[in-house]
């Protein structure tokens, strides 16, 4: 009975300690980023505090970095995107910022204000009643995302909604901080091709010879 035991505990243990190393280093699998975007939008919608009518304009800004504002990535373009389309099925019309913007800024106070390039963005679009933006911060084995809707007319935020996304594979990789061009070397390399093909080239005129002997019988008749 003895020997049993023996031989029981050691394999016990070393299949304990399989498993929790297994548990310890599994890898993190991605959640459905779609659905969590629509998820945050319908949020959003239901948390509003004032009644925003079918058709209204909407400007959606790209998330930013909350450790760099002046920083995005694939994964705060591409949720800000899914929000929209989720606005736009229902029955808004979106206006999307490429470019992102700091929704607010810190006053001496403490009190958040509107940024300058938001007010600038609101002034631009005169039509619109709410902006949407936010910010995002990548942990360690989770990326937490912080949203806010701003009334145009009341300069206030008059919805919010946070929630996180596991860091995935899929997930780490949107989030790798990548800069925004204008233009691709591709697209610039084709329109430098289309302007040259489509480029008349210069007409040159050729100016005949003068004969001076020619002028100076001229002169003395």
């Amino acid at each position: 009975m003895i020997k049993k035991v023996t031989i029981f505990l050691p394999a016990l243990l070393l299949a304990t300690l399989t498993g929790c190393s297994w548990n310890r280093y599994q890898e993190v699998r991605d959640t459905n980023l779609i659905a969590e975007s629509q998820k945050a939008t319908c949020e959003l919608r239901e948390k509003l505090s004032r009644i925003v009518p079918p058709k209204s304009i909407i400007i959606v800004s790209t998330l930013l970095n909350v450790d760099n504002l002046n920083q995005t990535s694939a994964f705060g373009r591409i949720i800000s995107e899914q929000i929209g389309s989720a606005f736009h099925d229902a029955g808004h019309e979106i206006i999307g910022m490429e470019m992102p913007i700091d929704l607010f800024v810190m006053k001496d106070a403490g009190e958040l204000a509107l940024s300058d390039e938001t007010k600038a963005l609101i002034r631009k679009h005169q039509a619109a009643v709410l902006v949407v933006g936010g910010v995002y911060a990548p942990g360690k084995k989770n990326s937490y995302v912080s949203l806010r809707v701003v009334d145009v007319y009341t300069k206030r935020i008059i919805s919010t909604y946070d929630f996180s996304v596991p860091m995935g594979p899929d997930a780490k990789f949107l989030l790798e901080p990548r800069p925004v061009a204008n233009k691709t070397p591709a697209a610039e390399a084709s329109e430098t091709a289309d302007e040259a093909v489509t480029a008349e080239p210069a007409v040159q005129e050729s100016t005949p010879a003068v004969d001076p002997t020619a002028e100076k019988g001229k002169e003395e008749f």
